[in-house]
This record gives structure tokens, sequence and C-alpha cells, in this order.
């Protein structure tokens, strides 16, 4: 077998590899937390994982809108809530969303990312959502 055949074989290999250090399993890939997105209309969460990154619980996703949202038209954010598995929640943020265009006529989408000081043990939930306007505030 010549140098350039060894090279072509390694190549995919290397690459397996490599891709398991650079995208480690998520809490969610590993059953440490579920993630429960609650649907909503006309914007939802479509996507969300959960992992660990430099000590820290990340909450990371994509949200969906119709084609007709523009940016500064809606006053919504994401919800996420962490639980605990006896349902005690631990900690939760709003995050601000800014639709962009996607390609197509498939309408608009937002990423968002959150990072928690938190390590959540086994059981534990994320709920995430879209809610439309502001919180209330309680004293």
């Amino acid at each position: 077998m010549n140098s350039i055949s060894k090279i072509l074989i390694a190549l995919p290999v290397l690459g397996t590899v490599a891709g398991c250090g650079l995208f480690p399993p998520t809490l969610v890939d590993q059953g440490i937390v579920k993630v429960d997105i609650q649907k909503t209309r006309p914007i939802s969460v479509s996507t969300a994982t959960v992992y660990r990154d430099d000590g820290q619980t990340v909450v990371r996703g994509e949200a969906r809108f119709p084609t007709w949202v523009q940016h500064g038209i809606f006053r919504g954010h994401i919800d996420v809530v962490l639980a605990l598995p006896d349902g005690e929640i631990v900690s939760q943020h709003d995050i601000r969303l800014t639709p962009r265009n996607t390609s197509g006529a498939h309408g608009r989408t937002a990423t968002f990312i959150s990072r928690f000081d938190i390590e959540l043990p086994q059981g534990s939930t994320a709920s995430i959502q879209y809610h439309d306007g502001t919180h209330k505030k309680t004293s």
C-alpha cells in the first residue's frame, strides 16, 4: 500500500476521533437532563439541547418565526427554566431574540444560548418556551 492510500484511509478515522472530542455528548444524550419544549404559535422553539461547557450548564436552541415577523415588531423572549428531579426550580433566564432571514420562504429563525452557574443532577428538566411580551413584576 502506498503513502497516499494510507493517508486516505487514516483521514476518516482521524476525523471521527477528533470530532468526538470537539462535540462531546450533551446532557440530553447522556440521559441526565430532559428538555421540555412548550409549543407556542406563531413563534415557537424548534430545537434545544443542554450541555456542560467550562464548568457551566449551557442551554442552546433555535426559535422559528413566520415570514411576517420583522425585527422590533415583537416583544417576546425565550423562557428557560431549570428544575431538579423533584420539580424545584433552581434557575431561570429570559433570552431576547432577533430574527434573521433563512433561505427560501420558510420564515425566520433566531438562535439562543444561555449559561447557568449550576450543575444539574440526573433527572433534571430544562423547560423552554417562547413567551410573548414581558413578565409582570411581583414584589
